[in-house]
Order: structure tokens, then C-alpha cells, then sequence
């Protein structure tokens, strides 16, 4: 959930907007040594923010679509 600090002027108005809202985070990049998350939201938005600035559930799997096994390998099709 993004908690942004108010009048940070790094951010714009739809980082407002979107602000104490449940969001999955997609990806994470680093940009001028800061953690930038990736956010989508139910509407399908996208919004970015500074990780930093995110409250996020630690029981959530962290993951990414690289992770995952491919869709033809072995692991992915074992029952």
C-alpha cells in the first residue's frame, strides 16, 4: 500500500490519488541508487513509486515471472 509523504515533489498527483490503496507490486528497479516499485492497482493502473515508500505485507511471495518454471519444463508440469 503506498504511503508516500505529502508534499514530496517527487512524486505527482496520481501517486496521490492512488496513496493507501492495495496495489501488487509488478517489479522493482533501481534508478540514482533508489528502489523504484512498479504498482498495479484493480482499475489496471500503473503507478511507480520509491519502495521505500510502500507498506507491504512480508507474508506475500516475493516472486517474479522469471522465477516461475517455464510453462513446457518438467517442474512446472509435475503433479
Amino acid at each position: 500500500m503506498p504511503r508516500p509523504a505529502p508534499g514530496n515533489p517527487e512524486y505527482a498527483e496520481v501517486n496521490y490519488r492512488y496513496a493507501g490503496q492495495t496495489g501488487h507490486i509488478h517489479e522493482v528497479v533501481e534508478i540514482g541508487g533508489r528502489e523504484l516499485a512498479k504498482v498495479g492497482f484493480d482499475d489496471r493502473k500503473i503507478v511507480y513509486y520509491f519502495l521505500d515508500d510502500l507498506e507491504r505485507e512480508e507474508a506475500a511471495p516475493k516472486r517474479a515471472f522469471h522465477d516461475l518454471p517455464d510453462a513446457g519444463s518438467p517442474e512446472r508440469n509435475a503433479t
